[in-house]
């Protein structure tokens, strides 16, 4: 669909604080298990996912289609 102007982009999340996953961040055992294999080391917040669906939503990423944006701290990296 390219050739028509249509994108297709992606977001990834990790673990973000949302309540979704309040009861996983809850569980001690879980919530380490996430943390302990991301490289920043924390959860991310709903403002993480901001930036990059701005960027994707702009004129910024006219020239960027079959992508996904991991935002999860790393986590996919490991």
């Amino acid at each position: 669909m390219g050739p028509d102007g249509i994108r297709a982009n992606a977001i990834g999340p990790g673990l973000i604080r949302t309540p979704l996953n309040a009861e996983i961040r809850a569980n001690p055992n879980i919530a380490a298990r996430f943390l302990r294999r991301t490289p920043l080391g924390r959860a991310g917040e709903p403002e993480d996912i901001a930036g990059p669906a701005i960027f994707l939503a702009s004129d910024l990423s006219a020239f960027v289609t079959g992508v996904l944006i991991a935002v999860d701290g790393g986590y996919l990296t490991l």
